[in-house]
């Protein structure tokens, strides 16, 4: 059995709710990630807040990334409304050696047909270097715009090449379940800290989460559990029970709020629209995570 990959959804700190990116703590945070034994990081993606980042903003994560990477992989989030952005964005961080690339679909304009959002994953290939890989991005609470199997398979038979696999964050598990079962070659990545048993149990190659920022040990646990034969149900209780108290407090400002108390970082704060935790509400979210961790 091949072990599961454990990526981390990266959170993007700021200065303050409307000011710069702190490059300083990306790179101490890698560090810490590290030493925690994930297998890669990927930045900018939507615990990264890469749709409030700048296209210069987010090519200057990258770039801090990619150079302080040292042993972590990296999946770079690059998705835009914008196709041009969207190709501007993938070849940069490729060209700098980004493993692939998490695709976010283009989510402005609702009901998208197939022919259309296959059409823009197909511009966007056309427009790589041949050796590009690409993640497709299944997260419709958000973007509100699925990756439908017709796009799946229409992108494998144009490009298949580049199609290295999906990230699922619709929290559905029949969809995750679908993925596993008809494209039994693809990369599944699940987002969905709650669905990592399952997923894992599906075929799933990994998972890329939120949580991993602040309990990647808990994460991997589930995953040692399932290679090994272990207690696969107490460790994905415990990250089911992690997630839930995080979950009225919102990604990423509880995450945030997290890592300044269980590793070394300073307080990072999120960027506008998103609203950073008041301090009544982080010493609640810290004790509800002690509660957890204690039972």
């Amino acid at each position: 059995m091949v072990a599961p990959e454990l990526f981390v959804a990266s959170v993007t700190p700021f200065t303050s709710p409307s000011g710069a990116v702190d490059h300083d703590f990306i790179i101490r945070h890698l560090r810490w990630l590290e030493a925690q034994g994930v297998d890669g990081v990927v930045p900018c993606g939507t615990t990264g807040e890469g749709q409030s980042l700048s296209v210069a903003e987010r090519m200057a994560i990258f770039d801090t990334v990619m150079r302080h990477r040292e042993r972590l992989r990296v999946f770079a989030g690059t998705g835009c409304a914008a196709l041009s952005d969207t190709i501007i964005l993938t070849r940069y961080a490729i060209e700098r050696g980004a493993e692939a690339a998490l695709v976010l679909p283009p989510f402005y304009f609702k009901n998208l047909s197939d022919a259309g959002l296959l059409g823009y994953y197909r511009a966007l290939c056309d427009a790589l270097p041949s050796g590009a890989r690409l993640i497709l991005y299944h997260i419709p609470p958000m973007s509100q715009i699925p990756v439908t199997p017709a796009v799946i398979e229409g992108l494998y038979q144009s490009h298949p090449h580049m199609v290295y696999g999906v990230k699922d964050s619709s929290g559905d598990p029949a969809y995750l379940a679908m993925l596993t079962q008809r494209f039994p070659t693809l990369r599944v990545y699940v987002g969905s800290a709650a669905l990592l048993a399952q997923a894992l149990r599906d075929g799933a190659t990994g998972g890329i989460f939120a949580l991993s920022n602040v309990f990647p040990r808990e994460m991997r646990a589930v995953m040692t559990a399932h290679l090994t034969g272990g207690d696969v149900e107490t460790a994905q209780r415990l990250v089911t029970a992690l997630s839930q108290a995080l979950k009225p407090y919102g990604n990423p400002p509880a995450i945030k709020a997290l890592l300044a108390r269980l590793t070394d970082l300073p307080r990072a704060s999120s960027r506008f629209p998103l609203v950073d935790l008041t301090p009544d509400d982080a010493e609640t979210l810290w004790t509800a995570v002690r509660k957890v961790e204690a039972t």
